[in-house]
């Protein structure tokens, strides 16, 4: 999941732990929250529907009808995981959702495990909608530090149907340090598109993607996926790819590849990396999503 999904890992800067002069840079905002955001190598803003949307842009779950459930889980190459976990439900105008994403080191190193917690609230007029969230972020440091922020995110979700979809989101606006110095959560704006170039009622599946990413302090970068498959009866495979840059610094590849089983409402997604951000190996992205 910066590993179920397409996952992108940032490197964790240790300098000056002893002194405390600055915290470790956290991994977990720079990793898909989805298993299928991963084989679309990150590009998720623009993908609204399920639960775990959430995170990349807390407008996307407003198009959930009654509730979407979602869970996902990644074992790196250094023994470190990965899991994440989400919900959402439609409350009358409103659409209500919230998860959580922990990565936990298993190697000594200069970090321990890297925690967030988020709530959404979304308010839905006609095919609009508008959403915020609240997030919390804490990071402990192998000397037994926790470093402990909020932030929040803001988001617009233009849904035509289930044609096609636009996603703005605005990811990290503002921080506030709970304990230790402020976490480095950098802001960054995520505008996609996405369409459905086959009818979704018939037996065939077929999504392009596009997104744009402007993250402070870096050059803007552009994310392309496409997704194609066959169901039928309820019952069928899809099959996903992703390409673009992925955030300086992270030695992830920049194509990722994914798949889905559908189960009348319930996916079993699968992605794959061939490059992960720590130790450079490939990773493995298992999740299940339910939207009845």
């Amino acid at each position: 999941m910066r590993g179920v999904l397409g996952f992108c890992w940032l490197p964790v800067v240790a300098g000056g732990l002893s002194a405390q002069v600055a915290p470790p840079i956290p991994a977990l905002p720079a990793l898909p929250a989805s298993v299928r955001v991963a084989g679309f190598a990150g590009a998720g803003v623009a993908l609204p529907g399920y639960a775990a949307a959430v995170f990349d842009n807390p407008s996307s779950i407003g198009p959930i009808r009654t509730l979407s459930l979602e869970a996902s889980y990644a074992r790196l190459p250094d023994d470190s995981w990965y899991t994440t976990g989400a919900a959402a439900a439609r409350a009358g105008a409103f659409n209500l959702g919230g998860g959580y994403r922990y990565l936990s080191y298993q190697r000594a190193g200069p970090v321990r495990d890297n925690l967030s917690w988020l709530a959404a609230g979304v308010y839905r007029l006609k095919g609009v909608a508008l959403g915020g969230s609240a997030k919390y972020v804490s990071l402990e440091d192998s000397l037994g530090t926790v470093y402990r922020t909020l932030t929040s995110d803001a988001g617009v979700t233009l849904a035509f149907f289930d044609i096609a979809a636009i996603g703005l989101a605005f990811q990290n606006v503002g921080h506030y340090a709970l304990s230790g110095p402020s976490l480095t959560l950098p802001p960054s704006t995520h505008l996609g598109f996405s369409i459905n170039l086959i009818d979704t009622y018939s037996n065939g599946r077929l999504l392009v993607t596009l997104e744009k990413v402007w993250t402070s302090g870096q050059t803007g970068r552009t994310i392309v996926g496409l997704e194609a498959g066959v169901v039928f009866g309820g019952i069928g495979l899809v099959g996903r790819i992703g390409t673009g840059p992925q955030p300086p610094g992270s030695s992830a590849g920049n194509t990722s590849y994914g798949a889905s089983l559908v189960v009348d409402r319930a996916r079993l997604d699968y992605a794959f990396q061939q490059r992960s951000a720590l130790g450079g190996r490939s990773v493995h992205l298992i999740g299940v999503r339910w939207t009845p």
